[in-house]
């Protein structure tokens, strides 16, 4: 039969030539080869890609007619190459074999070369995700090939095998057409587009069943296989920032994940966050391939259909960190992420992390920028913990690069000891650590130990390092160690007696912002150790320093006492007085408050505006301290302020002096220069300005509840009452409940009737307010509260009319121990209800039975002893009536 296509070579070939195929020879097809030119392995894949055949069709086509491909390849194309290796023959198709490796064939500029480098930005920072297209699993077509998934859709191109045995054999391969319809012969055909996979066998069979009754028999006579034994190819569009867009060939069982690695991947100016899937001109799908690359699954990769368009967007941004992060680079971000989720893209941080300063370096946005901004870089520091405690995940932008920095190389919880100890080294600081505690914890101290002397090293807030010389003995005496207390960073040095025996020391403390201790040396003078430990050249330390007294303490050998040497310290900075030190010289300056105030101080309070204490300047008057308290506030009483002035008669009586002063106000407005007649201040002195009478009462009343306009009220006079109030804030609203309303002052409720006020006109309850009363209308409560000496304390729905005995019966009566009654109303009134009343309970009321008072216990004979002295007044009495009687 003529040939109209054939595969590589041998089917080219035959299908060029219109004449029988089986009557072709291997050199006939050789020389029609070397007639068109075709010379080489890919010249040969090129004619099939133009002729829409695929390998497969060739090596089918080309043993239909007793051709091996393969070696026809081997010996007559690939010979010519002069290749080393000749590629390997792919497994042949036999009937009982189905082979999925050989569907498609990618051309040539559709494989990306192999390339390990990651692709970096001049800064060295890799784009993530980008590279793992550098090894594109689709230069092996066997990578993409698995079992056939269940719910695979049968469509026109599928090629299915059936094979039916047992009482009927029956064999036949097909291929699905253009409608949908697989023609089975001598049975007629069947539609089948549109089946899934899974159930493709009972779709059949019920068809065959029609022919072969023995598929349905029980137990069947005849069985049936049905496989898939080519997948039909189909055509897609990669479109935007692939390396390779267009028009692609591909399996039919692909997603959208397997069609970007046949485009060879994605441009680092392409989005790996969005990769969106169109179909008959509508979106369907979005892939975000971080999901991919850091959780390891693509929740939306779709299989594809024919003629899907893949489209991969710009990026979004570019956003940089670096530092330490487990996975430096540089990534997307989607609007909705920000610092944390990048974070989390990184791999998290490493424990090494400074997270309290994180840089951020920026460059401002177009619309952003201003003219006034000579550059458009910033640096942004933030700190991450603050971020995370408030849950607050910080928002960045294009261009942004972030860097965290390593954490500091000191332990912030370190003491060393040095020495003459059994294992000196660093230890663990802890809380209320001692000397004496460290030296335990460094094994205690060796032989030869000098106990005359210690050193503790430590830092002062500037970073300089000094050090304290104490006493050893007294460090680890009873009781001593917390005068001892170590801080972090400390470092302590413990000598022994070789060490010491020429080390000595000078030593200057008292008016200084630290003792310190320097080492002895020759010719060390008083004038050096002054002038090295103290800031004598400073106006302020000069004027606060006691200059006419200094001591020199000098060790007395063999004895306990210093000997002391006063000396003039003028005298020593002006180099009129010197002297030679010897070791153990202590050197002891004075502070002139010794004897006199060096911090003078007045203090002002009251109607200004920053009320504090404020030092006292040469000349101070009122006006003067005013200003510097920032004035008067709005209130304030300006006329005069009253002093307080210490006045000390030795009495034990006289404390102070109070007197009005008044203000100049044409010297505090700045009219005048100098004040007339001003008060001038003195140290320690008090002044208080005064606020205008009345000016500082809040005169605020709050009404809530049934009011039409309930709210703050301020009260217009001190005689405003409280009907005229409540006339104010619209008056009372028709669901009102009056006998239930509540008058507050002072915190606590006042037995007030404001529905007699309101209903009855009783102006004996239209009290005067005050600031900060507060009235509350409610609502019907529809209970009545029955508590105390009750079998069953409630609350009791409230029946109108009812009388307080009705509700104690409801509550199961009063209890042995019961003895009074009170009713108290919603509106703060109690009363007492006597034993033949029964008044009737208003809404809102609380009804209390009282307990008996404790009875009190008779002590033992009292009676007899009361009785007998009443008896004896009632026998005298009456013979007294008797004795009068009988004189009459």
């Amino acid at each position: 039969m003529p040939m109209k296509r054939l595969h590589i070579a041998i089917v080219i070939f035959c299908l060029l030539f219109s004449i029988d195929a089986k009557s072709q020879t291997e050199q006939q097809i050789k020389n029609e080869l070397e007639k068109r030119g075709i010379n080489t392995y890919e010249e040969v894949q090129a004619e099939l890609r133009k002729r829409g055949m695929t390998e497969a069709d060739a090596r089918r086509q080309a043993r239909l007619y007793g051709i091996n491909y393969d070696e026809y390849l081997k010996k007559y194309i690939l010979a010519k190459a002069n290749q080393e290796e000749a590629l390997e023959p792919v497994t042949s198709i036999t009937l009982d074999t189905v082979d999925y490796t050989t569907e498609l064939t990618d051309e040539a500029n559709q494989i990306i070369p192999q390339d390990t480098l990651k692709i970096k930005e001049p800064q060295g920072l890799p784009y993530f995700g980008y590279d793992i297209f550098t090894n594109n699993p689709y230069a092996n077509q066997q990578a993409l090939v698995g079992n056939i998934d269940p719910g695979y859709i049968i469509g026109p191109g599928d090629e299915l095998r059936v094979y039916l045995w047992g009482e009927a054999e029956f064999q036949f391969e097909g291929k699905v057409d253009i409608n949908g319809n697989l023609f089975i012969p001598n049975v007629g055909q069947v539609f089948v587009s549109g089946v899934t996979y899974q159930s493709l066998h009972e779709r059949l069979k019920q068809y065959l069943s029609r022919f072969y009754s023995g598929l349905v028999k029980s137990p069947p006579a005849i069985f049936l296989d049905v496989s898939l034994t080519k997948l039909r190819p189909i055509r897609v569009m990669v479109m935007g920032e692939s390396k390779n867009p267009g028009s692609l060939m591909i399996n039919s069982f692909a997603t959208t994940l397997n069609s970007i690695y046949a485009s060879g991947g994605i441009k680092t100016t392409g989005s790996l966050r969005e990769v969106k899937v169109f179909r008959n001109n509508r979106f369907i799908s979005t892939i975000d391939l971080y999901d991919y690359l850091i959780k390891g699954a693509v929740s939306e990769d779709i299989r594809l259909m024919s003629n899907d368009v893949i489209f991969i967007q710009s990026r979004m941004n570019a956003i940089s960190i670096e530092g330490e992060v487990n996975r430096e680079g540089i990534y997307e971000l989607k609007g909705n992420e920000g610092l944390i989720d990048l974070i989390g893209f990184a791999g998290g941080l490493k424990p090494t992390a400074h997270t309290q300063s994180v840089t951020i370096k920026r460059i401002r946005p177009l619309l952003g920028r201003s003219k006034d901004n000579s550059f458009d870089r910033e640096i942004i520091t933030i700190n991450y913990n603050d971020l995370l405690l408030e849950g607050v995940n910080f928002r960045l932008q294009d261009g942004d690069q972030i860097l965290f920095d390593k954490v500091l190389d000191k332990f912030d919880n370190m003491v060393t000891i040095a020495g003459s100890v059994f294992r000196p080294g660093d230890y663990q600081y802890t809380e209320g650590m001692s000397v004496a505690d460290l030296i335990g914890t460094a094994g205690g101290l060796r032989p030869n130990t000098y106990f005359e002397k210690v050193d503790l090293f430590r830092r002062d807030r500037s970073g300089e390092l000094r050090f304290l010389s104490l006493n050893l003995t007294e460090v680890l005496g009873e009781g001593s160690q917390p005068n001892f207390q170590l801080q972090p960073d400390d470092s302590l040095k413990v000598y022994n007696t070789q060490e010491l025996k020429t080390l000595e020391t000078v030593s200057i403390e008292g008016f200084l912002s630290k003792p310190k201790t320097v080492l002895w040396r020759e010719n060390l003078s008083l004038y050096d150790l002054i002038f090295m430990s103290a800031n004598v050249e400073d106006l302020e330390y000069k004027n606060r320093i006691l200059t006419s007294r200094a001591d020199l303490l000098r060790y007395q050998e063999g004895k306990t006492e210093y000997q002391v040497i006063p000396f003039n310290l003028d005298e020593v900075l002006d180099k009129k007085f010197n002297a030679v030190l010897k070791p153990r010289d202590r050197v002891i300056l004075y502070s002139r408050d010794i004897n006199e105030v060096l911090d003078s101080y007045v203090t002002i309070r009251g109607a200004v505006k920053n009320e504090g204490r404020y030092a006292l300047t040469d000349d101070m008057t009122v006006e003067d301290l005013i200003l510097q308290a920032g004035g008067f506030v709005r209130t304030a009483f300006r006329d005069s302020v009253t002093v307080s002035r210490e006045n000390f008669d030795f009495s034990g009586n006289m404390i102070a002096q109070v007197r009005r002063v008044p203000t100049n106000m044409d010297y505090l407005l700045g009219a005048t220069t100098k004040p007339d007649g001003s008060y001038i201040l003195q140290h320690n002195d008090n002044i208080t300005v005064d606020l205008i009478p009345g000016s500082s009462e809040s005169r605020e009343v709050k009404l809530s509840g049934e009011i039409k306009f309930p709210g703050n009220y301020f009260l217009r006079s001190k005689e405003e009452t409280l009907k005229e109030v409540i006339t104010r804030a619209g008056g009372i609203s028709p669901n009102a409940y009056l006998p239930g309303a509540k008058f507050y002052r002072d915190g606590k409720q006042l037995a007030l009737s404001i529905d007699d006020l309101m209903t009855k006109q009783n102006e004996a309850f239209n009290i005067v307010l005050q600031p900060n009363d507060s009235i509350y209308i409610p609502e019907s409560f529809y209970t009545v509260k029955v508590e105390g000496e009750v079998a069953n304390p409630s609350l009791q729905k409230y029946q109108l009319n009812q009388g307080v005995k009705a509700y104690i019966r409801n509550a199961g009566g009063r209890t042995k121990n019961a003895h009074k009654i009170y009713i108290t109303s919603s509106n703060g009134f109690t009363r007492k209800v006597g034993w033949l009343s029964n008044p009737k309970v208003l809404d809102g009321s609380i009804i209390t039975v009282s307990a008996k008072p404790p009875k009190k216990e008779r002590e033992p004979g009292k009676f007899l002893e009361n009785f007998g002295t009443l008896a004896a007044i009632i026998s005298s009495t009456l013979t007294t009536i008797y004795l009068v009687e009988r004189l009459n």
